[in-house]
């Protein structure tokens, strides 16, 4: 429960902190109560950033954190990632729980497959992905810059996005729900729209199946998981906003 309302509570706070963020400046104005109240607002948005900094630094996840730090922010380096993200999609996989096993077999940290780990093993050469966190760590961010590295042509944001909905769902559904998405002439490049279309690949939307595939039948099959998938992408992202602000 404490975790529950902790991560609810880091991602409640994120509309906090980033409010106004995007004017950049103080316009000019002669009502001193409008400066005055903008300049309360930018205290308040500090206060509750503090905030968040202390109650992160006292929690468990922290101490974990500490812990992996150095191995995190190596391999995030080698692949090219903000080492921040990658702190973000942990908590979001396993919230640092060493021997967190999914309902379906993923397993460590960063929730690896047995089918990925194998497959990883041969590629990094090591043995032990599935028990050993340093590796589950290096080869989860080693597979997920793979993902990352199947959307070339995204903007930076949208490819991490379709990167991490990949990690998660696999790079064939987010292939399928492109297909629709360009079918519908919208941008496949960006994980907004192709978020919405990846509800599109249930066996009711055979009439879009049709006209997209020549069998009538997504070509990676069937998927339902989509809002679980939605919302691993979302609180990732937002949990992200927040650690680049108070690691």
């Amino acid at each position: 429960m404490k975790t529950v309302l902790y991560i609810s509570f880091i991602i409640a706070s994120l509309c906090l902190i980033s409010c106004d963020q995007s004017n950049t400046g103080i316009r000019a104005t002669a009502d001193g109560d409008s400066l005055t109240s903008h300049v309360k607002n930018i205290v308040d948005q500090k206060k509750k950033l503090q905030e968040i900094k202390d109650a992160f630094q006292n929690s468990r996840y922290n101490k974990s954190l500490s812990k992996y730090r150095k191995i995190i922010r190596k391999y995030s380096k080698r692949y090219g990632f903000d080492w921040r993200l990658i702190v973000a999609q942990i908590m979001q996989e396993s919230k640092f729980r060493e021997a967190a096993r999914s309902p379906v077999g993923a397993r460590g940290l960063m929730q690896v497959m047995p089918r990925t780990a194998r497959e990883l093993t041969r590629e990094l050469d090591v043995q032990y992905i599935l028990v050993n966190p340093r590796e589950n760590i290096a080869a989860g961010i080693y597979h997920l810059q793979k993902q990352y590295n199947y959307f070339p042509n995204a903007d930076n944001v949208n490819r991490l996005k379709l990167g991490l909905a990949s990690y998660n769902c696999g790079a064939g559904r987010i292939f399928d729900a492109q297909k629709i998405t360009r079918f519908y002439e919208k941008q496949a490049l960006q994980w907004a729209p192709v978020s919405q279309y990846l509800k599109k690949l249930k066996r009711s939307d055979w009439e879009v199946h049709l006209q997209v595939w020549p069998l009538g039948r997504p070509k990676h099959g069937y998927f339902y998981g989509y809002n679980e998938t939605i919302k691993y992408v979302d609180n990732i992202w937002e949990m992200y906003q927040i650690y680049r602000k108070i690691l």
